[in-house]
Parts: C-alpha cells; sequence; structure tokens
C-alpha cells in the first residue's frame, strides 16, 4: 500500500509587520507502507479574478477563515499563484483548508506564492511588492522539517528580508498574462520549529499564467488636476505657488479646480502633490526626491474611533519616481513608481497611473 505523507499545521500569520510563530513537524509513513514520492512539475503560474473565486463556496472559505484575510480585496484584483507544483483552477491554494491547516498534498518539497493585485496596479509595467495594497501569501514545505506560512500585505513585511521584490506585467490578454516576478534569494529566511531556515527556492523568472476564468479589468487611470501656479491659491498655511510652475495634485481626495486643498480629515482620501517648473514640462522621469519639484503627500483614515478631525498624516517620499507620459493643454499623464514610504504611523503608496486634468 502506498501513503500520501501529509502534516497538519497552525498557521503562520505575519499581516502589516506583526507575527504569530507556528511550530510543525511531518508525519511518517505507518508499518508497511511505502511513502509516495513524485517529481514536482517546473515552476508554473495561473490567474483568476479575485472574485471569482469568493463566488466558490469552498474557496471563500479557505481565504476567510483558512487565510483570515483582514481586508478583501477588490473583486476585479488580479490573483496570482505562482509554484513548483501541481495547480488547480478549482482549488488554486494548495494544502489549504477553511481549517486554517496546510496539508500538503505529497511529501516532496514545494513552494507557493499567492499575490491579490488591485486593480489600480494591474497593467503593463513593473510593481513594487513593498506596496500594502498587494497581499502576499508564502508556503513552503519541506519534508525534513514540515511546513512554514505567511500572510501580509507588503512582500517585503510579509517575508521578511531587505532584498526589492518586484513584479512586472509584460503583456496580457483575454487567455493569459505574461510576467517577471523578481523575489531575491537568500539570506531572507523563514523558521521551522523555532529554527531559521534559509530555502533555496528558484522563485523569480518568467511566467506565462493562464487565466482561470475570464480576465479582471484593470481600473482607469487615477484622477488629478493640473494646475498652474499663476490660478492657484495659496494653500494653507502655506508658501505662494511659483506662477511659472504647473501643479498637480494627484489621488483618491475630492480634488476640484476651485478648490484643490479641500481638507481630507476623515475621509480615508490621499493626495499627493508636486510642482513642474517649466524645464520640467515634458515626458521623462522624474526622482520624487528632487526638491526642485517638491513632492509630498497626505492621507488620512476613514471616519472611525481610529480618525480625529485632526491634521491630516504628511511627508515627503523616501524614494521613487515619476514619469511624465504626456503633457498638453488638456492635462499631464503620469506614472508613479517606487513610492513607498515608511512613517511612524503607518506606510504610504501611491504608485499607479495618473490622469491630471487642466484647470483654466
Amino acid at each position: 500500500m502506498k501513503l500520501w505523507m501529509t502534516a497538519l499545521a497552525a498557521t503562520a500569520m505575519i499581516v502589516n509587520g506583526g507575527c504569530t510563530q507556528i511550530v510543525l513537524g511531518p508525519v511518517e509513513a505507518g508499518p508497511g507502507e511505502e511513502a509516495l514520492v513524485e517529481e514536482p512539475p517546473s515552476p508554473n503560474a495561473i490567474a483568476v479574478r479575485f472574485g471569482d473565486l469568493l463566488s466558490d463556496p469552498f474557496n471563500r472559505e479557505v481565504l476567510m477563515n483558512g487565510l483570515q484575510l483582514q481586508y478583501l480585496p477588490h473583486p476585479d484584483s488580479l490573483a496570482l499563484f505562482f509554484s513548483d507544483s501541481v495547480q488547480q483552477c478549482s482549488v488554486p491554494l494548495i494544502g489549504r483548508g477553511p481549517d486554517g491547516l496546510l496539508s500538503p498534498p505529497a511529501p516532496y518539497a514545494f513552494w507557493q506564492i499567492a499575490m491579490f493585485i488591485p486593480p489600480e496596479l494591474n497593467r503593463p509595467g513593473l510593481i513594487d511588492l513593498r506596496d500594502q495594497r498587494v497581499t502576499t501569501y508564502l508556503a513552503v514545505w519541506a519534508p525534513s522539517r514540515g511546513g512554514s506560512t505567511f500572510l501580509g500585505g507588503g512582500a517585503g513585511y510579509a517575508i521578511g528580508g531587505t532584498a526589492p521584490r518586484t513584479l512586472e506585467i509584460v503583456s496580457s490578454d483575454a487567455s493569459s498574462v505574461s510576467v517577471k516576478l523578481y523575489w531575491g534569494t537568500p539570506p531572507w529566511q523563514i523558521k521551522f520549529n523555532d529554527e531559521p531556515y534559509k530555502p533555496d527556492l528558484d522563485i523569480g523568472g518568467d511566467y506565462t499564467a493562464a487565466y482561470c476564468g475570464d480576465p479582471p479589468l484593470p481600473s482607469p487611470p487615477s484622477p488629478g488636476r493640473a494646475i498652474p501656479g499663476a490660478a492657484l491659491a495659496t494653500p494653507p498655511g502655506g508658501p505662494t505657488p511659483d506662477p511659472d510652475a504647473l501643479h498637480l495634485f494627484l489621488g483618491s481626495a475630492a480634488e476640484s479646480c476651485a478648490d484643490p486643498w479641500s481638507p481630507l480629515a476623515c475621509t480615508g482620501a490621499s493626495r499627493v502633490t508636486l510642482s513642474l517648473p517649466p524645464a520640467y514640462q515634458k515626458p521623462g522621469i522624474l526622482d520624487l526626491t528632487d526638491p526642485t519639484i517638491a513632492a509630498s503627500f497626505s492621507f488620512t483614515y476613514p471616519a472611525s474611533a481610529d480618525c480625529t478631525a485632526g491634521e491630516p498624516i504628511s511627508g515627503v517620499f523616501a524614494g521613487g519616481t515619476i514619469e511624465i507620459l504626456s503633457i498638453d493643454a488638456s492635462g499631464v499623464s503620469c506614472r508613479l513608481y517606487g513610492s513607498h514610504t515608511v512613517l511612524t504611523q503607518g506606510r504610504f503608496d501611491a504608485d499607479g497611473l495618473y490622469t491630471a486634468s487642466s484647470c483654466p
């Protein structure tokens, strides 16, 4: 008789920097039983619209109870699953059940990464996986050690380590999406039975993920306003705007030409502001840390016990770029990348595509 070796384990969760440790151990074959060992397939990927996962009762139970997602991704998020083991559209998470236990289907070592990409980032281009809007799940199973799983917003925080991790969406059509994943190599590490373990995993590379069903629709560019300095009112408590610069207001705040400095308190909105002097008013890539453009951001939490009517949380970017894609009389099309900034009050991400319409 042959036996598929399995192991049951509690889940290790790392969500926005908090962590809970797990203890796992392999299950041995019984007397007279031979462990069935099969070689896993080459690294592969599948893709599915997140809302389609939720429509299936079993997968919904796994996501809501097994992974204990604190914040459900948008239904039109792109769910990508990478693994060196067999992945099925019907049950994409390998060995996970609604009870939160990890029960691998075979005794050979395997890994799996799932990423939920929000609609505003689901378009060709580079995605910074530190972005807290990207929920990342990692499962690693080693027969001699057991298994370990992690979940969190922003891969740099969920998995640990400092190496940059990126996902580039190269192209997509109705049947598949082609991506390049850079995950880095050890020294990032995980723990098995309280012992640090540096897995030698070949995770990164080029993947073509076939869609399980219809592909999710990306969202349109985020809105914004482009206002000449000569027509811009002085911000409350701020300096007089440069009359020759073009001032950009980007983000989810309720921007208007008449009142671009509208209060943000307890709206849950965010705003990025920067100025383009005449020499910068052309297509090209600019550093968000360039003092010439004076890029900054503000955001608030939604109205709740966590938010008061006080000042919004503001700051300047620790890095990143803004690419001016086009600029004319109708407005400015631009893309922010690498804007991830850590603050004492939390983290801020503004990456994405923006269209700032011109104000007269």
